[in-house]
């Protein structure tokens, strides 16, 4: 068990909603959530307002037109010193393209051990913590949020990022996974009996990760994130010294980018914009599987309800196949593959184009059983009129 972990750790709620544009996400915070704080990307700010406009800047996202995302900082949620050392962030983020809102907590965490990380994850979302305001746990304030906006009860997907800054006196990642594979597996399953489990288990929850430098690696498996990040370490010290000089040649100088420290909302190498991307496009595919139920309840309704239900099921795949499409799976870095890969987007997308085809095939069929209804009804009425007018041509 490793002692001596400082980490940044977030847990993340996401929604499907009504909310089309921009504009109308605008006026809804306004009115039912006044004590929200907008950010603004273009605004110099502090902190870790800060971090996340230079996080931008760095990765050339496009600041020069309207903002594809709006996120909005709720600061009201202050921690008492007894409870946490470090600070507490909550933020908003409603994707406009797509109409998805995803409620973010963070939070950091310093000297704690392996079993005090792996207890943080097994209680996670739910887990109180003591404010200034009260207690409340990530899942009580994303479902307040939630319901203020007038969103469903139970967010569509949850996902939880850990950020380790610091893991005892390791310096890169490649030996971390060489003598602590047991110690990763467990702090993204959460399971405790980590010690116990088969190294090929292991081996399979690490498969998918990611790392461009050798002291910074993320691991993904099902909604749990592990990013190695140990900024700290020698390694990434040496790494400075490598972009100073470098920048100074090349540039004039170093960007603010490189010097960055630790932030709470784990922005450091765009660990948070894709992670947050990838679980907003699986929450837009995955709530088209889960009303399939609803739909499929319906089955046993009459002719034309059954007709309106399947209008309305096809209408909405559409949509969602459409904004999946817009956003260009095929142009996406090697970070989004891998974490969309461990999300099994494809599939999930394969299957939501499945049911579009069973939906077409479905209407057919009911539209060719009331076309052959109403072909029997007139033969029927062909027949009744023949015969009531040989009845009165014998008459």
């Amino acid at each position: 068990m490793t002692e001596h972990i400082d980490a940044n750790l977030t847990h993340s709620f996401f929604y499907t909603t009504d909310f089309s544009a921009r504009q109308e996400f605008l006026s809804a915070v306004r009115r039912a959530l006044p004590e929200l704080k907008p950010y603004d990307p273009k605004t110099p700010g502090t902190g870790y307002v800060k971090d996340l406009q230079t996080a931008e800047r760095f990765l050339n996202f496009d600041l020069g037109g309207e903002p594809q995302v709006l996120r909005f900082f709720d600061e009201q949620y202050v921690p008492l010193p007894e409870d946490m050392a470090g600070t507490f962030l909550v933020m908003v983020t409603f994707f406009i393209a797509t109409g998805v809102v995803s409620v973010s907590c963070h939070y950091d965490v310093h000297d704690r051990d392996t079993d005090e990380l792996i207890m943080l994850r097994q209680s996670g979302e739910g887990r109180k913590h003591a404010f200034t305001v009260g207690s409340f746990s990530a899942a009580d304030i994303a479902g307040r949020i939630a319901g203020a906006l007038g969103l469903r009860s139970a967010p569509s997907l949850t996902g939880y990022l850990c950020e380790i800054t610091t893991f005892g006196g390791y310096e890169k990642t490649d030996r971390l996974v060489e003598e602590r594979a047991n110690e990763l597996y467990g702090l993204i399953t959460g399971d405790e009996g980590y010690e116990f489990v088969p190294p090929e288990i292991c081996t399979d929850r690490l498969r998918l990760s990611w790392g461009s430098r050798d002291y910074m690696r993320l691991f993904a498996f099902g909604q749990g994130f592990l990013f190695f990040n140990l900024i700290g370490s020698s390694s990434r010290e040496r790494y400075l010294i490598r972009q100073e000089v470098y920048g100074n040649r090349a540039y004039g100088g170093v960007d603010d980018y490189f010097y960055m420290g630790s932030c709470p909302l784990t922005v450091n190498h765009g660990i948070l914009f894709t992670v947050e991307f990838v679980l907003m496009l699986k929450t837009l595919v995955m709530d088209v599987v889960a009303f399939r139920g609803g739909y499929n309840s319906n089955r046993k309704a009459s002719f034309y309800q059954r007709i309106r239900a399947n209008r309305a099921f096809r209408r909405r795949i559409i949509v969602v196949l459409e904004k999946v499409e817009g956003i260009g799976i095929s142009e996406m870095g090697e970070l989004t593959a891998i974490i969309m890969d461990s999300q099994h987007i494809a599939p999930i997308v394969d299957r939501v184009k499945y049911l579009l085809e069973l939906l077409d095939s479905d209407l057919e069929l009911l539209y060719s059983a009331r076309n052959n209804i109403l072909i029997t009804f007139l033969t029927v009425l062909g027949l009744a009129f023949a015969l009531i007018q040989i009845i009165i041509a014998l008459i």
